[in-house]
């Protein structure tokens, strides 16, 4: 998310293709289409309107909704300093759903109200460009809505309007210079989220400034795949998937700005591995239909109308199953919504209307079914196994690699989360709250040893499922590699690589994780230590009832149990801690939770080995 992030080795494929945008990136901005212009014109509006199939009703339905709630919102109130994200974010989510319905239906008051929200905008002394994210948001709404607004606005509502996109956006933009590790080339959220709002922005005003907008296109098409490069070579994405779902929704909303106003993408969404990113996305969210919430995650439960995108780019309707089943869930009447558990109420994503144009009723469904054992490498190697698709009981294990010295990153470099039965048994908690942190003087985005960043229980080694060693942190320096084990009898299983991330404790760190036939998980760690005596830590975390007992625990939770059982060659023994109330006053609390440690000493040079075997379904001895 921040500045002064570590640079990674670049496949020879980006570089390739990056050459190639850079080198394609001759701009001729005097040929525009008329307004509107901007992902969808006249006629492509005027189709979308006449879709009569189902899931293009269930997202009308759904919009109308939205509209109506931004017609009877409240005038919006901008703070006069500091960070502007959250009402920038409101403001796009009035304008988007208002401007798109008028051109849907004509209705006049979507309109009027629409102009009101532009106008309150444009009328901004300064979008706050010390939060530039706040910036890009603001010129994503007001570009989309002069564009799609265009015919209706009068002369001086289009000139205050472009006037501010020019003055609040685009030129203060300029101000940040490239090669500084800072949002314009970072390989984080930022760059994609500022310079998509900002192409847009440049694109619905390039006639009024020519020269100002194709510098700023240019630029952004130069340094979006710095960004990408982040998804090489498998997709998966290193900030989460919270971050995921709002760097890659910005990427494509540029990618379409592109394809709509120039006719070209540039082969942006062709880096590598950005395409595959959609089974990531996939892969991430477990039988519960809970994401696997590492790094920073926001539990925000919204749709990710995105993924119509990526069905239609690759063809297959399928890749938004997920997404399709969403929609029913969201578009069902009052009394049949209500039967669902409250976790599982779906938020309306700001970008709804979005996932209407990129619709393709026509799209069919692949006939093989995803992978239920999937391994990412790249920036952040990842593995995830499951018993089975479509079933709520499903045994479900995802583990991490890479490095803690990332945007959003965390110390949890080897964790795991495990669900069966549909209970989250092994969790992650998440983000911690900023505000907090900001509270607490933590240097929120420091990302070195001896940051303050980690002393946070979230972020830092304490809430996270490791190994650990002495107590201590583990090496920023490090990096987790994971590999695939052979198939053999139906068990799918990975080896994680986190010597270097022990390197000051131990001369070699492994973690290897099976799921096997019975559904049942084996967690084996093996680690030679150096020339001291070292003190070992195995933690889970859970917010089930636990039973300690000599050979493991059994835990309890939602009428469903999971015995443990470990093996060791060293003497070992079993705690259980109640982590519910925060340690720090910017931690929060974590009702509920608890923490099982398994305790081991190793003497000096001693290769040692733990094994854990977890087994749903099963109760005390």
């Amino acid at each position: 998310m921040t500045p002064g992030l570590r640079i990674f080795f670049v496949p020879l494929a980006f570089v390739m293709l990056a050459f190639a945008v850079a080198r394609g990136a001759e701009l001729d901005l005097s040929r525009l289409p008329p307004h509107p212009r901007l992902y969808a014109d006249a006629a492509r509006f005027a189709a979308v309107a006449r879709q009569a199939d189902p899931v293009s009703q269930q997202m009308r339905t759904i919009i109308a909704a939205e509209t109506a709630r931004a017609l009877a919102g409240a005038p919006l109130v901008y703070p006069s300093s500091g960070i502007r994200l959250g009402v920038m974010r409101e403001v796009q989510t009035r304008v988007l759903f208002l401007a798109f319905s008028f051109r849907l239906t004509g209705d006049r008051r979507a309109f009027e109200r629409a102009r009101t929200e532009l106008l309150q905008l444009a009328a901004l002394p300064d979008w706050g460009p010390g939060h530039f994210l706040g910036v890009g948001e603001a010129a994503l709404a007001s570009g989309i809505g002069l564009d799609w607004l265009h015919a209706e606005l009068s002369a001086d509502d289009r000139e205050a309007i472009a006037r501010a996109i020019v003055a609040n956006a685009l030129i203060p933009s300029l101000k940040v210079e490239e090669g500084k590790g800072g949002w314009v080339d970072g390989d984080f959220n930022w760059n994609q989220v500022c310079h998509g709002g900002l192409t847009v922005g440049a694109l619905a005003i390039a006639e009024r400034e020519p020269v100002l907008a194709q510098r700023i296109v240019a630029r952004a098409i130069r340094n979006l795949p710095k960004a990408g490069a982040a998804y090489a070579p498998d997709g998966a994405y290193p900030e989460g998937p919270s971050y995921w779902i709002y760097g890659t929704s910005f990427h494509i909303l540029m990618v379409e700005a592109l394809r709509s106003a120039l006719g070209s993408t540039f082969g942006l969404e062709r880096l590598p591995g950005f395409l595959a990113s959609a089974e990531f996305n996939n892969q991430m969210v477990a039988p519960s239909g809970d994401d696997y919430d590492f790094s920073d995650y926001h539990a925000e439960h919204l749709n990710e109308p995105i993924m119509f995108w990526f069905a239609r780019e690759l063809g297959d309707r399928s890749v938004a199953r997920d997404e399709l089943a969403k929609l029913a869930r969201m578009s069902a009447p009052p009394s049949a919504a209500s039967s669902s558990p409250p976790a599982r109420r779906m938020a309306v994503s700001r970008h709804q209307m979005f996932g209407l144009l990129w619709w393709d009723p026509a799209l069919p469904a692949s006939t093989q079914p995803p992978p239920r054992h999937w391994t990412a490498a790249g920036v952040l190697p990842l593995a995830v196994m499951r018993s089975a698709w479509d079933d709520g009981r499903a045994t479900y294990l995802a583990i991490k690699g890479g490095t803690p010295n990332h945007s959003h990153g965390h110390m949890d470099i080897g964790s795991f989360i495990l669900e069966a039965d549909g209970v989250r048994w092994a969790l992650d908690l998440g983000t911690e709250d900023y505000n907090k942190m900001r509270a607490g003087k933590l240097d929120l985005w420091n990302y070195t040893q001896d940051s303050s960043r980690w002393t946070t229980f979230r972020v830092g080694p304490e809430g996270h499922n490791l190994l650990r060693f002495d107590g201590a942190r583990q090496l920023i320096a490090g990096r987790g590699e994971i590999r695939a084990l052979p198939p053999g009898n139906g068990t799918l299983g990975n080896v994680v690589d986190l010597t270097s991330l022990y390197a000051d404790r131990a001369a070699r760190v492994h973690r290897t994780v099976r799921l096997h036939p019975d559904r049942s998980v084996s967690i084996e760690d093996e680690w030679t230590t150096l020339t001291s005596a070292t003190h070992v830590t195995f933690q889970w975390l859970t917010r089930a009832d636990v039973t300690a007992h000599a050979d493991g625990a059994t835990l309890r939770q939602n009428g469903e149990t999971l015995r443990l059982r470990f093996t060791s060659d060293r003497p070992a023994r079993v705690e259980v801690e109640d982590v519910s109330a925060p340690r720090n006053p910017w931690d929060s609390a974590n009702p509920g939770f608890r923490r099982l440690v398994i305790h081991l000493d190793t003497p000096a040079t001693t290769t040692a080995r733990l094994r854990l075997v977890a087994t749903p379904g099963t109760g005390a001895p």
